[in-house]
């Protein structure tokens, strides 16, 4: 990926567009394969809980890791000519960086829905709380005081997001 020698690390507002774009394309996705998932509950019951967990956790993985690892960026990235490479060599992702990119990335999401869950039920007071919200928190805050502009999901996977000009 020689784009990558020419770009300079994207900022968190242009990342922060993209991640809104990928969410709400993840969004029509597991819609999509939700409809089947319905019919099927329609006529048998109800699916376990922990079934749909993990066709969100399988579609998301498929949708994040397939694009980073074969194309070097989201639909969502695209249009802001954003890529994901490796730090040190400018590649795109290995399989393992990618799953290790995936892993943090959902962490962070996860808990930022969390904290955004104790928020709106005004259970400020839980300790789960602090933890939720420290973890995006800290990642955001690592992106912002950081010269190379990376979260906690690029240091731990030595990835970075790159604004390139093609």
């Amino acid at each position: 990926m020689g784009d990558r020698l020419q770009g300079v690390k994207a900022g968190i507002l242009i990342r922060i567009l993209a991640s809104a774009y990928d969410g709400l394309i993840l969004f029509g996705l597991c819609f999509l394969a939700f409809i089947p998932l319905t019919i099927v509950e329609q006529n048998l019951g109800a699916a376990p809980h922990w079934l749909k967990g993990a066709l969100l956790l399988v579609i998301s993985f498929a949708y994040f890791v397939g694009f980073w690892v074969r194309g070097g960026a989201t639909t969502g990235m695209r249009p802001w000519k954003l890529m994901v490479a490796m730090n040190e060599t400018g590649d795109s992702l290995t399989w393992a960086a990618a799953l290790v990119r995936f892993a943090g990335l959902i962490i962070t999401w996860l808990s930022l829905g969390m904290t955004l869950w104790y928020v709106i039920t005004k259970d400020t007071g839980h300790f789960l709380f602090f933890i939720a919200a420290a973890i995006p928190a800290l990642s955001m805050l690592v992106m912002v005081l950081s010269k190379d502009r990376s979260t906690l999901h690029d240091l731990i996977s030595d990835t970075g997001i790159y604004k390139v000009s093609k």
